[in-house]
């Protein structure tokens, strides 16, 4: 996050977002494939892993830290905190969510299936961000 700070007034928002996204995208899928593709069975423990750290890095680049700062840039001064307040209680509502069905979610399609969908989320998150930020 701390690179990421200083990496914003330099390479801008819109690249760390897309970039942060894009390396979040690929671990999802990396631990996917780790789970499912029996010719990578003997390295499944340590793709998960490197899957694991990937997602990590990735996010404390751009998908952690941007939008919080993104956030109060965006709504005029007199809603500001009203609407940053609105924003980050959904984002932390959202996780909470996730959290509670992700295992639910897991028996029911497999893992191998949630983390695909999830890098489909991410893929989603990088065409939005081509288009409008």
């Amino acid at each position: 996050t701390a690179v990421a700070s200083s990496l914003m007034d330099r390479q801008g928002r819109k690249s760390l977002l897309t970039i942060s996204f894009s390396g979040m995208a690929a671990s999802m899928l990396l631990l996917s494939l780790s789970f499912t593709w029996e010719i990578l069975a003997p390295y499944s423990g340590t793709l998960a892993v490197l899957g694991t750290v990937l997602y990590v890095l990735s996010f404390s680049l751009g998908a952690g830290p941007v939008p919080a700062l993104l956030l109060p840039e965006i709504f005029a001064s007199r809603i500001r905190a009203k609407a940053v307040a609105l924003s980050l209680g959904m984002h932390w509502a959202s996780n909470f969510v996730i959290g509670l069905y992700f295992l639910s979610v897991v028996n029911k399609f497999g893992i191998s299936r949630v983390y695909l969908g999830f890098a489909a989320v991410c893929v989603l998150a990088v065409l939005y961000i081509a288009g409008n930020v």
